[in-house]
């Protein structure tokens, strides 16, 4: 069964002996670097909202040997859980002072995002774009978010910058920076780092959720507090959306592979949704400034 016949099974099932009255639609949604999911959309007669639950993962799953009964199941579960989570906050968009402290701003690839960029106020920076969205609901199980558009800023009749602002002050309060040692990191999950131990120190900056934690890489004085910690310069290198690595310069010989080393990793390790960068930057401890490091 290809993707799109498992789609349309699914559609003609779904709802079979349970929500006779709803209606189903498959959508296509767009996601971080211009990944394309297929979203199921249920909704009910008496319900005003409809959640999104990503079909590719599930057809993963039949592609394993799940059988269809039991995907079908799964589905039904998580439409469930997504709408208790649903009621349990209901968020009204209409104003800017509504949901004010629920604004923070996010890392993206500019290139990658182009087509979404379109759409949303945005804040272009080295090889990157400042997005801006709000959070929905963050708890132990996950972070929930939705991306500002234009339409909205329009709605709330506020400036890129006063948005700018609130996103500031409430990113880092949401979501505090965290910066540990890697060898300390890779103990913490049982890894032997013996081998290790006479290298090139590195840390991993993130935040506390470890969810988009690249961002801290503009959060105020992060980067120079802990350079003057350090006393040295820092090549910064884009591990993912999710954290930096942070390389001391004043310990690390020739840089020349690094963008090499960052590529390679995008290239092989990490998934095409959570890539950032394949470039390296470099904060200049005596300019107090943040470049991209030239080939």
């Amino acid at each position: 069964m290809t993707f799109e016949e498992f789609q349309d099974y699914i559609e003609q099932h779904i709802l079979d002996g349970w929500m006779e009255n709803a209606e189903v639609t498959i959508t296509s949604v767009r996601k971080n670097n211009g990944i394309i999911y297929k979203g199921l959309h249920i909704r009910a007669e008496q319900e005003s909202v409809s959640p999104s639950i990503y079909l590719d993962d599930y057809y993963a799953y039949y592609l394993r040997g799940e059988s269809l009964e039991a995907i079908i199941r799964r589905i039904r579960e998580e439409y469930v859980w997504a709408m208790e989570k649903v009621a349990s906050y209901h968020i009204n968009l209409s104003r800017f002072e509504y949901i004010k402290d629920r604004v923070i701003y996010r890392l993206v690839n500019y290139e990658k995002n182009k087509e979404i960029l379109e759409d949303c106020p945005f804040i272009r920076l080295y090889d990157l774009a400042v997005t801006f969205r709000w959070v929905a609901h963050s708890d132990e199980i996950g972070v929930s978010t939705a991306l500002i558009t234009k339409q909205e800023l329009e709605l709330w009749n506020i400036s890129l910058h006063e948005l700018l602002l609130t996103a500031q002050n409430n990113t880092r309060r949401l979501f505090p920076p965290r910066i540990v040692d890697l060898n300390h990191l890779l103990q913490q999950m049982g890894k032997d780092i013996s081998e290790f131990e006479d290298s090139v120190p590195m840390y991993v900056m993130t935040n506390e959720q470890q969810i988009n934690g690249a961002t801290v890489l503009i959060y105020d004085n992060v980067i120079q507090e802990f350079a003057c910690q350090k006393n040295t310069s820092l090549y910064i290198l884009p591990s993912s959306i999710h954290e930096m690595i942070l390389i001391p310069a004043e310990e690390f010989g020739d840089p020349s592979g690094l963008r090499a080393l960052v590529r390679e990793a995008n290239h092989s390790i990490v998934s095409l949704g959570d890539i950032l960068s394949d470039s390296v930057y470099f904060y200049d401890l005596e300019r107090k400034k943040i470049v991209l490091l030239a080939d």
